[in-house]
């Protein structure tokens, strides 16, 4: 059942965080909001301030997902292949707005990205003014500012249009800089530059605080100095700034970027669970932020999916060799349905004795696979062609056993499209095909990740989505700059004031 206690669930987390038994529970006062008064009670609340959703749907966005059944001889997808379909997977996979509330929609994530905001706020509020070990201060105060600045960034590339030239028009959202005071307050959107001009600022700062010493165990569920470097990475991608994605991807590979690439060769292991918890795994140095987020999209028997088809187009290269990525592959559901074992679901029970609760599973937020093709992008728009593909092939020489991307006719041929009308290849450009294969090996890396979507927004990719006989077999198309690229404003969010995205 798609469903989410979200505010007794969040109440309940701020009444327990810092009492360690349920008599402490009940012998508090009526009024018994979270006292933050020391630097260890900020610590605890911001551990916490990390959304509890996920992103992930957005593959279903993208040229990730499609019609699940195999093809007929004249093309058609009859069904859907064995997979239920409901409303929101079709509002999904069609880009209509989505009227869900639940777990898996943007609604969700926006609500629980506020919601980690609102944590981050209450500590940043006080931090300062507290007494206690200076470091420990910075550290928690940094956490905070990473935090806050990650929830805006993704909540703006979700409900906004991608960062560009009309950055400083373009409709982004709230930027949110202080707790809470009164109730149900009004807030406006910011621009998408507004919003990437704060990000940014909480962004350094909070990169110049962050101490890892403060952390146990793999620390991989905080923003570890390498998160944070690997979140600028990202973001000065995503901003178009290249010499600072550069700067940053470099701070973060350190020389070493083979070090931080998933070995998909060691990962199979107890059947579909065992390989996707090794490829989940904290420890596994490509794994460098986690979280666990509520999902049900480890569960593929629902909603829209790559067939057998489709996976083979998704993993072809030029080497017409295999890709060390297929050997965590070929599962099925229903019929048709193909997928990869990179996410675990796990269940949280409502209680001892309940069969009900939440799907989760354990988010790999930043990977060191996507800093290394961050900054060969960045290299290959900074005109370093050379530096790029070497770049690249430091995967290549993982996924592809040794072979490596050198011929660029090659790369050309490969990635020209074909021109429907004399059927010969419209040939690219050098640049233009190795972004190309950038892209596409971007699309093998980060399936399941929910990272595709932001590709297709950044560089104005048109996507067509067609739906199986059984559920129309209607034909959709978002076209390169779509306004539906910037997810519709919550429906509660635009009950009070918010202006809605343009359609």
């Amino acid at each position: 059942m798609k469903n989410y206690k979200l505010t007794s669930y969040i109440l309940l987390l701020l009444l327990v965080m810092l009492n360690s038994s349920c008599e402490k529970y009940l012998d508090e006062s009526p009024d018994n909001r979270l006292e933050l008064d020391t630097v260890e009670k900020a610590a605890k609340v911001v551990a916490d301030a990390y959304t509890q959703a996920s992103y992930v749907f957005t593959d279903m966005y993208t040229d990730l997902a499609g019609p699940v059944g195999n093809l007929d001889p004249n093309g058609i997808a009859q069904t859907a292949g064995g997979n239920s379909i409901d409303l929101q997977d079709t509002q999904t996979y069609t880009w209509a707005d989505v009227t869900a509330i639940f777990q898996d929609s943007p609604t969700f994530y926006w609500d629980r990205s506020y919601a980690a905001i609102a944590q981050t706020n209450e500590v940043l509020a006080v931090i300062d003014g507290m007494e206690g070990d200076q470091k420990l201060k910075n550290a928690v105060k940094g956490e905070a500012l990473l935090s806050r600045a990650y929830h805006h960034f993704m909540l703006v590339n979700l409900f906004g249009l991608h960062y560009d030239e009309n950055a400083s028009s373009n409709l982004g959202v709230p930027y949110v800089l202080q707790p809470e005071i009164e109730f149900l307050p009004s807030y406006k959107r910011n621009t998408v530059a507004e919003v990437y001009s704060l990000v940014e600022k909480d962004l350094l700062e909070g990169l110049a605080l962050i101490n890892d010493d403060f952390f146990i165990g793999t620390k991989k569920y905080h923003f570890t100095k390498k998160a944070a470097q690997a979140f600028a990475s990202r973001f000065y991608l995503w901003k178009k700034d290249y010499a600072n994605c550069k700067k940053y991807s470099d701070l973060f590979l350190d020389g070493s970027p083979d070090f931080f690439l998933k070995d998909f060769t060691t990962l199979t292991s107890g059947g579909y669970n065992g390989t996707a918890e090794n490829y989940s795994d904290p420890s596994d140095p490509s794994n460098v932020l986690v979280i666990s987020q509520f999902s049900f999209y480890a569960r593929r028997n629902t909603g829209f999916r790559l067939n057998a088809g489709d996976v083979n187009n998704v993993y072809r290269n030029l080497f017409s060799a295999a890709d060390n990525r297929t050997i965590i592959g070929g599962w099925r559901v229903g019929t048709d349905a193909r997928y990869q074992a990179r996410l675990r679901e796990y269940f949280f029970r409502e209680n001892l004795s309940s069969n009900s609760g939440q799907a989760y599973y354990i988010a790999q937020v930043f990977k060191g696979e996507e800093v290394l093709l961050n900054r060969a992008e960045a290299n290959l728009f900074l005109g370093d062609q050379a530096a790029a593909l070497a770049d690249v092939n430091v995967l290549a020489n993982k996924r592809y056993n040794g072979n490596q991307f050198n011929n660029t006719t090659d790369i050309i041929n490969f990635y020209s499209p074909i021109d429907p009308q004399t059927n010969q290849p419209i040939l690219l450009s050098e640049s233009d095909a190795v972004k190309e294969l950038i892209l596409h090996e971007r699309k093998k890396e980060f399936w399941d990740h929910g990272l595709r979507w932001f590709d297709i927004k950044r560089h104005n990719i048109s996507i067509t989505h067609i739906l199986p006989v059984s559920e129309g077999g209607q034909t959709f198309t978002l076209t390169e700059n779509d306004l539906r690229k910037a997810i519709q404003i919550p429906n509660d969010a635009l009950s009070f004031g918010l202006t809605p995205n343009p359609r």
